[in-house]
């Protein structure tokens, strides 16, 4: 039994994910940290996963060779109807299979029976899900490519049947009742299909009119669905934001028309009244999106991409989402951007015109440069908000990469006869091999011909926190007194051993 629920849900073998629960806020939400953990994909962590024994499993659908056999539309809305769900998708001819998630939503599976390109899955559940009525949701595989040799993994969804009879995370039989994991692998073995099944899945795709034009697309699916009376006025005031951006000359009487048009029963004339007046205050013209009917329907990383969403500016900004910390020192950062993986240092991160450059260079694309004040508010701080962050590989932490830089220059090239040497830029061992010493400057150039990034302090500071650095200090030699750094003397590493091949670029 977990055999084959480890073989349907098989991803990358070299890492999986978990989730540590934190303190619950003031809104009384739970609060936690995703994070990578570096280790083997093994049949004990399916095992533990199916029991409830530890956290619950998270995996990554993408491999190391960009392919995947599963593949997953995340609808992360309340009080989801999920029987209408599946009567939709079976009208449709789809071949997925619904599960409950943690919060009450649905993971809507497409499972292969073998391996297929991961842009073959993430595009078919792209227009699936905007099918389906849940453009904008969460998609897995999150990417089409990860950059494994950079320490990259990509994101991993929690599993099914965490506890399995207890728990909560089950797929959802046609009529609607939950399914046991023996009925789960009938339901596999009925949909699951070929790569050349996915690629004949027939979508219609419908253009959908827009209430709001390039606006929130929550505005547009509750105008679609229908505004709640209790929730009407916040509605409203929302709607009126996005008026006042897009049409600043009539959005006023844009607003009373889209009261009397959307609103059931619409609001007075004062009220409305009332909420011009308030919209009309400096400061307050921004959207509210964590109260009803907006959070329950928020999309947030879309709407960042619509003209008058979330920080609207004159130009669209592309979708930005899962950003990866790669906590080497120092970190590295890994976000998708529109579909591509983008690599960035935490300076082109925190600066909009910087991060348009990393674009530029490593995307071929022309990004938006926000304010950086708005950079900030709407984009930074709601990806850190869902930060999934990675164990640096040893081999590529910063320490580990300048010891071997250390080893590489200290004991497998020319080495000084004498102290006096060192004057002309190389390490000098005493005759014991108790000690080297060499001269900051010189070491560092040869770390900047191996693409050592760090700055010369910084390099310093990482040479202190070595435990083979003794001291810095002047030394005599001849009549001159240069500052030397003092370390134990490195033993140099047999030819057979494997090393790092500085040539290419770790930071």
């Amino acid at each position: 039994m977990i055999d084959k629920f480890k073989n349907i849900f098989e991803g990358l073998t070299i890492a999986y994910g978990q989730y540590q629960k934190g303190e619950k806020g003031e809104n009384g939400k739970q609060k936690g940290k995703a994070f990578i953990v570096r280790q083997q994909v093994t049949k004990e962590l399916f095992e533990n996963h199916i029991k409830g024994v530890g956290p619950a499993l998270g995996i990554i659908p993408i491999t190391e060779k960009n392919n995947c056999k599963w593949g997953c539309i995340d609808i992360d809305e309340y009080n989801l109807d999920h029987k209408s769900l599946i009567s939709n998708i079976r009208k449709l001819d789809l071949p997925l299979i619904v599960c409950r998630s943690k919060s009450g939503g649905a993971h809507v599976f497409l499972f292969a029976k073998e391996y297929v390109s991961a842009s073959l899955m993430q595009n078919t559940l792209k227009k699936i899900s905007k099918t389906l009525g849940h453009e904008g949701c969460e998609i897995f595989p999150k990417q089409t490519e990860i950059l494994v040799e950079r320490g990259d993994t990509g994101n991993f969804l929690n599993l099914p049947y965490y506890n399995e009879t207890k728990g909560l995370r089950y797929a959802i039989s046609d009529d609607g009742n939950a399914c046991s994991l023996e009925e789960f692998y009938k339901l596999y073995d009925l949909y699951s299909c070929g790569q050349e099944r996915i690629k004949q899945i027939k979508i219609e795709e419908k253009e959908i009119e827009e209430a709001f034009t390039a606006g929130p697309p929550c505005l547009n699916k509750l105008a679609a669905t229908g505004f709640g009376q209790g929730s009407r006025n916040n509605a409203l005031f929302n709607i009126a934001v996005y008026y006042k951006q897009a049409k600043p000359d009539s959005w006023e009487d844009e607003l009373v028309r889209a009261n009397a048009e959307h609103m059931d029963p619409p609001l007075s004339n004062a009220e409305v009244q009332l909420l011009i007046k308030s919209v009309n205050r400096k400061g307050y013209d921004k959207y509210r999106c964590k109260d009803a009917p907006i959070n329950a329907v928020c999309q947030s990383g879309l709407c960042r991409t619509k003209r008058f969403g979330v920080g609207f500016g004159e130009e669209e900004m592309p979708l930005l989402g899962n950003l990866t910390k790669y906590t080497s020192k120092p970190p590295q950062w890994f976000l998708d951007v529109n579909e591509n993986r983008i690599e960035l240092k935490s300076e082109q991160l925190y600066s909009s015109p910087l991060f348009a450059l990393a674009c530029l260079d490593q995307a071929n694309l022309v990004v938006p440069v926000p304010k950086a004040k708005d950079w900030k508010q709407y984009y930074l701080k709601p990806l850190l908000q869902n930060v999934q962050e990675i164990e640096p590989l040893q081999s590529l932490d910063s320490t580990n990469v300048i010891l071997d830089l250390l080893q590489d220059w200290t004991t497998n090239r020319q080495s000084a006869r004498t102290m006096e040497d060192i004057f002309n830029k190389l390490p000098y061992t005493d005759a014991d091999r108790e000690f080297t010493y060499f001269r900051m400057e010189d070491f560092y150039n040869f770390c900047k011909r191996n693409n050592w990034e760090l700055d010369k302090t910084k390099t310093g500071n990482l040479i202190k926190q070595l435990d083979v650095f003794v001291e810095e200090d002047r030394v005599r030699v001849k009549k001159q007194q240069p500052r030397l750094i003092k370390i134990k003397a490195l033993k140099q590493i047999e030819a057979s051993t494997t090393q790092i091949k500085y040539e290419e670029e770790h930071f």
